[in-house]
């Protein structure tokens, strides 16, 4: 037992959820090779085999499933402890403000909040609404502790802050179902020059949307916008209502009503989500949350590349 390695069950435990070694591997931040070596060092040190391995793909054998249940109730008591240890050792409220973009609808950030709650059940969290320049600046006089952006231009060098890329994205097209370009695979540029558009406002990020303007403008049209949001939600609505159809990234269309559907479109520069940090953060709570976000932004990386290949 004492040769066995907390993070081979950890490995073991993401590989048992997932079922498959290549998303296991991306959601422990190791290579595929690696994982499967330290989860065949388990299997010899357990001494039964937890893994059927085949064509077919992945299953747990009996052994397997009798381990990731136990497992299960080990990281639970592990969580427990920490908490324990935090409560004990801190005297002060747990903060954390964040700073981002409502309109952009980040689908990893609720559930890196709800896991982060779970670790600090005291935890107050404030958010502010600001852009990736005012939030590398708010980082500087420690107005907020992490923000996440997406920046088209430059940087400037208010400060020293971490600027960590955590969510590549394309553009795509949110239309109700019956809408005529539904039936179709990928959309281009073009495609857009005989629609009405709903789009994210200007305010929400100017470089962003000049740049929209600008690749619709090389593509030889204007654009028809027929109505400017600070809220994706809005939007949304409004494309059910039949107002007309909505551009966005794919991330901000990861949770749609049923009657709406949207597909990738190509012509546009690629987006990148970044997170803010400072550099020397050194507060348990804040770094906790970060790597939490950087978890769940890979699983939103994973289903995003899935759905847009599908």
């Amino acid at each position: 037992m004492r040769a066995i390695e907390l993070r081979q069950l950890r490995y073991f435990s993401i590989l048992a959820k997932e079922l498959h070694f290549g998303r296991a591997a991306e959601l422990a931040f190791v290579t595929q090779p690696a994982l499967s070596q330290q989860v065949a060092k388990l299997e010899e040190l357990v001494g039964v085999q937890l893994f059927d391995r085949n064509r077919r793909g992945v299953a747990l054998t009996p052994s397997g499933e009798a381990l990731r249940d136990g497992i299960e109730k080990v990281f639970e008591q592990i969580e427990s402890a920490l908490k324990a240890a935090r409560k004990a050792g801190e005297h002060g409220e747990f903060k954390l403000s964040v700073g981002l973009v409502e309109y952009t609808n980040l689908p990893f950030v609720p559930p890196a909040l709800i896991r982060l709650q779970a670790l600090y059940p005291d935890v107050t969290i404030a958010r502010h609404e600001m852009n990736a320049v005012q939030q590398v600046a708010a980082l500087a006089l420690n107005q907020i502790d992490v923000g996440f952006g997406v920046p088209i231009e430059p940087m400037p060098g208010i400060a020293p802050v971490r600027a960590q890329p955590l969510l590549e994205s394309g553009w795509a097209l949110l239309m109700r179902r019956e809408h005529r370009l539904a039936g179709l695979g990928r959309l281009q540029l073009d495609d857009l020059a005989a629609e009405r558009l709903i789009v994210p406002a200007r305010g929400v990020n100017v470089p962003l949307y000049d740049s929209v303007i600008a690749h619709c403008s090389r593509a030889g049209f204007r654009p028809n916008i027929v109505y400017e949001t600070m809220q994706s939600q809005v939007g949304m609505t409004l494309v059910e209502q039949g107002l007309g159809v909505m551009l966005g990234a794919t991330y901000v269309f990861a949770a749609i009503p049923q009657s709406l559907t949207w597909r990738p479109i190509d012509g546009f520069d690629a987006l990148t989500v970044k997170m803010f940090t400072r550099p020397d953060e050194r507060n348990a709570l804040i770094l906790d949350f970060i790597e939490l976000a950087v978890e769940e932004a890979r699983r939103v990386q994973a289903r995003t590349v899935k759905n847009v290949a599908e």
